[in-house]
């Protein structure tokens, strides 16, 4: 039977998780949208199911009971890699006096925001659909939040808090008992390097004893650079007086996963002291101040401050300059820049329909005259305004796509990964497909309950992309879930296993066996 491998997923338990109610509030403002697009009763019911089932799966009391719930669908078959993720310095404003004093009211905030969403869009449903199930969902995310809010005001025996070392430490214990238990569990470190900085540990030290070390249980790192930190730091970096993680990791082939997409999570901070380089204005800089953040995580922009972040700390962009120094580093770029951004990239889809037209002229003044004639021919000028032409062929759409991209009208994430993972000159670059969550809501054939799959978003990207790739790009592709964290968005991870499975028929073998055990250097 082959062995297959999640190079991307999460166990954490419930002292970890309360950070991820952010995600609760993402989701309410999703099932707002949903709202103003006229969605059915069963779209929006399974959008509420999927908040409760997630909060359900992940409030466990020990993180070997989320193993088990995971391993209820791979029945022991999966090898997993556990991201661990070091949250000690989430809201640190590089302040040690007052380091993360205000995330227990920040964290009250967003109880706060949820009990003021919740009403309000239940209140739309009921005057919308008058559907008695779904208020009763509603009212299920009301009673399981209040739960983590009660949880919240108790601390644990340990004095386990969700931003300090009890909790780091915690994660650590919890993954080293998990891989010491189970083969299938290979876990990766997490390395923030303001741990460092504050005195608290040598990381390189670190590093050889959780992964190098005849004893050490850790596989691989974790970077999450949107946590705090840019992807040059000297920590990671090394100097000229001594080496960093990165060469360490290069030396040793320690396998890295940075995260790498304009989702997820970041910092909470709106005022952060970064060394190293960040992406402003799209130039990458070495700032000399504190960077400021135009959006405040706190907020009802919380998804634009978390794109903010990413874009300034985490820009493909900065991990090239990473990738220039270290070109052999064993490192997976998680997400491919996230599933929105891929498939975007997959159909060549344009966001500019209508571009004034001196903005239009400066953009592309630095492009070659074939790229100019190609974007000037693909809009017409009406009245100052650049508008596209909705007949292009597909072929056609790809080549005004690309040069548009090469002019910085568009940002792709998944093409600026693709870019570096394809260079022969990083031999051991990759990325997985981790949380991927381009899908449609359909009703079951065996119980007319609606489901979320991702079946058919995921046969495009395999005949539209995967399967025009030369044998060496394919080498780069690996399976993840993100579990449990996709629950949050899309299908249920049996449902997610099975769509990709289904998918990539005979090729799943090659993300999910071949490749990845390559990525571990197993």
């Amino acid at each position: 039977m082959t062995t297959y491998y999640d190079i991307h997923c999460h166990i954490f338990n419930k002292d970890v998780i309360i950070r991820k109610l952010v995600n609760v509030v993402q989701s309410l403002l999703a099932i707002k949208d949903l709202l103003e697009k006229e969605a059915t009763s069963a779209e929006l019911k399974f959008k509420i199911d999927g908040i409760n089932r997630t909060l359900e799966d992940v409030t466990q009391e020990t993180s070997e009971d989320v193993f088990e719930a995971l391993d209820q669908v791979y029945q022991g078959n999966v090898v997993t890699t556990p991201l661990m993720f070091d949250l000690t310095y989430a809201d640190d404003n590089d302040d040690d006096e007052n380091q993360n004093k205000r995330y227990r009211r920040r964290i009250k905030r967003i109880f706060w925001l949820i009990s003021v969403a919740l009403p309000f869009i239940k209140a739309r449903v009921n005057r919308k659909l008058k559907s008695p199930e779904l208020a009763e969902a509603f009212d299920k995310i009301k009673n399981r939040v209040k739960e983590f809010e009660e949880s919240f005001d108790k601390k644990s025996d340990e004095e386990v808090e969700i931003f300090d070392n009890a909790n780091y430490d915690q994660q650590i214990a919890d993954l080293e008992y998990l891989a010491y238990k189970y083969e299938t569990i290979k876990p990766f470190f997490s390395i923030d390097p303001r741990r460092e900085y504050k005195g608290n540990v040598k990381l390189t030290d670190k590093l050889k004893e959780k992964i190098i070390d005849e004893n050490g249980r850790f596989a691989g790192v974790k970077l999450y650079a949107p946590a705090g930190f840019s992807p040059t730091d000297p920590i990671l970096m090394g100097t000229s007086k001594e080496a960093g993680i990165y060469e360490l990791c290069q030396q040793h082939n320690i396998p890295i996963t940075v995260h790498n997409s304009n989702s997820g999570f970041a910092c909470f901070s709106s005022v952060l002291k970064v060394r190293g380089d960040v992406l402003l204005n799209g130039n990458i800089v070495k700032p000399k101040k504190p960077l400021t953040f135009d959006n405040r995580f706190f907020s009802r922009k919380v998804s634009h401050a978390i794109a903010e972040r990413a874009k300034k700390l985490n820009h493909p962009k900065l991990w090239e300059l990473v990738m220039k120094k270290f070109p052999g580093l064993t490192i997976n770029f998680a997400h491919f820049g996230g599933s929105g951004q891929i498939m975007e990239y997959v159909n060549y889809s344009i966001p500019h329909k209508r571009i004034d037209e001196d903005e239009f002229e400066d953009a592309i003044l630095p492009l070659s005259n074939k790229d100019k004639d190609l974007i000037r021919q693909a809009y017409k000028l009406n009245r100052r305004k650049r508008i596209l032409r909705d007949d292009l062929s597909i072929a056609e759409r790809a080549e005004v796509w690309n040069a548009l991209y090469r002019a910085g009208f568009i940002d792709n994430w998944a093409k600026a990964i693709f870019d570096i993972i394809k260079n022969p000159n990083y031999p051991n670059a990759c990325t997985d497909l981790s949380c991927f969550s381009e899908g449609t809501i359909i009703e079951s054939p065996e119980n007319n309950e609606a489901i979320f799959s991702i079946r058919e978003e995921l046969k495009t990207f395999k005949t539209s992309f995967f399967d025009k790739l030369s044998d060496y790009e394919k080498s780069k592709i690996l399976y993840g879930s993100d579990y449990y964290l996709t629950q949050f968005f899309g299908p249920s991870m049996e449902q997610y296993f099975n769509d990709f499975k289904d998918a990539f028929g005979n090729d799943f073998e090659t993300i999910a066996s071949i490749n990845p055990k390559r990525f571990l250097n197993l």
